[in-house]
């Protein structure tokens, strides 16, 4: 593999926290190396009549109310639970504004109707959150990174300082997300590791119940070589498989997070990735901060996989590189502005790239995308295949 990685309480100093690094930020960030409808439903800010624990677990995590008869309802009375919650509250709220609101508009105008049911997104994290604003009407999500699976405990036996420094990993791990639309995927892993609830699936609950979901199950998974799914650790690539409701359209839905090496060494070990996905194909493929792995010579075999399996593609530029949509087999649209990369990728210009937007006067996106948080620097490429 190469050797460049990917990059995919007190009160107080809670809200300065939240202030200072969810909102303080003016600069460009430094990531790591990685590898709604219109009407989309604001998580209830009210008191459940019932959920499941799952649900609940999830809310928790997310700074919303939980039901009144879940173990964990006392702990939402705790004033540092309270902050947190309206911290992550003014957050959300700052992010549906400045983002999500107007990729929802973007991509109803967009995305064509009546594609594919899957998205897959590889190099992802536990970026259900985009996901799930730019492909709402999909039933099965696909999600793959270097990031663990580890199991969620019972969190009402966790103990109360352990549950606090949780809340706060979480915002710090949140940090560049919710502000620049992408994980820094070193520190992310670093994030992940600290305290009693490690891995990706605490986060992937967080999206979850913030984007409105009621969570009915949470297995965890493994994949054999051929693409099978099989519980426990059975198989040789781990995992997640999460099934949920999305109660404003009343589908039924799953999201499946698998931890795999997908460059070309990795991906002989964790082939089952491969065949698995392409079980689902035509996908809709989505690709974000993906640290150019698939612009160098190492991760050739999943550039391929996608651009196999793939129904459409959307990307910025940090992911399949323009050449590789050629155009007896694909239309391309772009939008936004190519300026070229952040300085940490200059290397990965496409002149080719910079030729199209110069061709085509794409339009502006009015969100940001990708390392480029900027949004009048943001590039947005979609590519349907004929």
């Amino acid at each position: 593999m190469s050797k460049r990685r990917w990059i995919p309480f007190h009160v107080s100093a809670l809200l300065l926290l939240i202030g200072s690094s969810l909102f303080g930020q003016n600069t460009e960030p430094t990531p790591g190396i990685q590898g709604i409808p219109p009407s989309a439903p604001v998580p209830s800010t009210t008191t459940l009549a019932r959920s499941s624990s799952a649900t609940d677990a999830a809310r928790y995590l997310a700074g919303l109310p939980v039901a009144d008869s879940s173990s964990l309802s006392s702990l939402t009375r705790d004033p540092r639970w309270q902050a947190y919650a309206a911290a992550m509250n003014a957050a959300f709220a700052q992010l549906e504004q400045r983002q999500l609101s107007n990729i929802r508009v973007w991509r109803s105008d967009m995305i064509p109707p009546g594609g594919s049911k899957t998205c897959l997104y590889y190099f992802s994290g536990p970026d259900f959150l985009y996901a799930d604003a730019f492909f709402p009407d999909c039933t099965t999500y696909i999600l793959g990174g270097l990031e663990s699976v580890d199991p969620m405990p019972d969190l009402s036996t966790v103990p109360q300082g352990s549950l606090d420094s949780t809340l706060q990993n979480i915002q710090i791990s949140l940090n560049t997300i919710l502000q620049f639309s992408f994980f820094k995927t070193k520190d992310m892993r670093e994030d992940f590791q600290r305290g009693q609830l490690k891995g990706v699936l605490p986060i992937i609950f967080v999206f979850l119940a913030r984007t409105g979901k009621d969570i009915s199950a949470v297995d965890y998974v493994s994949l054999t070589s051929s693409g099978t799914v099989v519980s426990g650790n059975q198989g040789s690539t781990r995992g997640v498989k999460v099934n949920f409701s999305d109660p404003a359209s009343g589908a039924e839905k799953v999201l499946y997070f698998f931890t795999a090496d997908l460059s070309d060494d990795g991906a002989k070990k964790n082939a089952g990735v491969l065949r698995f996905a392409e079980q689902f194909a035509p996908t809709n493929s989505f690709l974000k901060a993906a640290s150019y792995l698939m612009h160098e010579g190492h991760f050739n075999t999943i550039r391929s996989s996608i651009l196999n399996v793939s129904g459409l593609v959307l990307e910025d530029d940090s992911g399949i590189p323009i050449r590789y949509f050629t155009p007896d087999k694909w239309t391309l649209r772009f939008f936004g502005t190519y300026s070229g990369p952040i300085v940490l990728f200059k290397n990965f210009y496409q002149s080719d790239l910079h030729q199209y937007y110069q061709a085509s006067a794409p339009k502006t996106l009015t969100f940001s995308f990708g390392y480029q948080w900027n949004r009048h620097n943001s590039t947005l490429i979609l590519a349907v295949r004929k």
